[in-house]
């Protein structure tokens, strides 16, 4: 088996749903985005390159990315880039988790991992834990969300400080 048979490359069909994905995902029709950008991504182009009928060159993808704000090895592959240039940490109000956490079933299970988490580091402070943004990926797995909209959430629900 050689190396390259390793490496598996994304289907111009795969990059074209996930071009048309991002743009429904933010409610946009191609019109839209052509308003949008200017005329500098038309309507008519992009619908060719959502339907994989045009190649995309590599300024267009840079453009597209840049427009629909994701990385542009996410838009190519897929892929959700998780890694952090630093280990973020990010500051929960605990003990207005557990509080909520009597009435609201979901806050109640966030309670739950943040008091397993705080036996785990010996972090009993009690009013306020610190959470990592390899912690905010789990949640996010445990919520089967993505991890800015857990962040958002946390945020909403006021349980989130900083």
């Amino acid at each position: 088996m050689t190396t390259t048979n390793l490496i598996i490359q994304p289907r111009i069909e795969e990059i074209a749903a996930r071009l048309r994905e991002l743009r429904t995902r933010k409610r946009l029709t191609l019109l839209d985005v052509e308003r949008l950008t200017k005329g500098a991504i038309g309507s008519v182009v992009l619908g060719s390159y959502e339907r994989g009928a045009r190649a995309l060159s590599v300024k267009k993808i840079i453009q597209l990315a840049t427009f629909y704000e994701v990385p542009v090895d996410e838009l190519i592959s897929g892929h959700k880039n998780s890694r952090t240039p630093l280990e973020a940490k990010s500051t929960i109000d605990f003990q207005k988790a557990r509080k909520r956490g009597e009435s609201d079933l979901d806050i109640a299970v966030l309670a739950h991992f943040l008091t397993g988490l705080a036996h785990l580091r010996g972090d009993w402070n009690g009013q306020i834990i610190s959470i990592r943004e390899s912690d905010l990926r789990i949640i996010a797995l445990i919520c089967r969300q993505e991890i800015g909209y857990v962040r958002q959430w946390l945020s909403i629900e006021g349980l989130l400080i900083k």
